[in-house]
């Protein structure tokens, strides 16, 4: 999207979590209540889950919809030689439907990472750096488009961009302090 000579470049992908990092997860899960427990990690209670078990587990779970998830990882051994296996990558809702068919305490620990990565999205934003550089009226005119767009994009009310909207909001406060102090 470009606005005269202010472009921002919306990430078009939103965050996923691949099953490997699910497996992963739980293992962790697994192992931190083995040892809050007195137990090693795996024992009978607390078995280590193979990346295997969890895609049986998948269309249990998600049910017809698990397919569209499915993906190729180029995986490379020891030796160097690389190979193809399959994985998911889930966004954000099948990942929390899948670690809640686990434990609360995982989903919500997925939950929170998501989340994380929702906010952390690259978005080419507003550069401060070169604002200086330019005249009053062009760091206006800058400052108000970088607004509209952010709103535009992430300022809808129920939307799970609100978390980037925040942070935006103050990128873009403290350019329009920076417009003001120049003024």
């Amino acid at each position: 999207m470009q606005y005269s000579n202010f472009v921002v470049i919306p990430v078009s992908k939103k965050p996923t979590m691949s099953s490997l990092e699910m497996v992963d997860y739980i293992n962790n899960d697994r192992s931190s209540k083995a040892k809050s427990e007195g137990l090693s990690f795996p024992c009978k209670k607390y078995r280590s889950l193979q990346h295997k078990s969890f895609l049986a587990k998948v269309p249990k779970v998600l049910g017809a919809t698990s397919a569209k998830f499915f993906a190729d990882d180029i995986f490379t051994s020891g030796n160097g030689a690389q190979s193809i296996r399959k994985i998911y990558k889930f966004p954000k809702r099948e990942a929390c439907l899948m670690a809640m068919s686990y434990s609360y305490e995982l989903q919500a620990v997925v939950f929170d990472r998501m989340t994380e990565l929702e906010g952390s999205k690259d978005i080419n934003r507003l550069d401060l750096s070169d604002l200086t550089e330019l005249t009053i009226k062009q760091m206006q005119d800058r400052v108000s488009l970088a607004e509209k767009y952010f709103f535009t994009e992430h300022g809808q009310k129920g939307s799970s961009l609100m978390t980037l909207r925040r942070k935006e909001k103050k990128s873009i406060k403290k350019a329009e302090q920076l417009v003001r102090d120049l003024i």
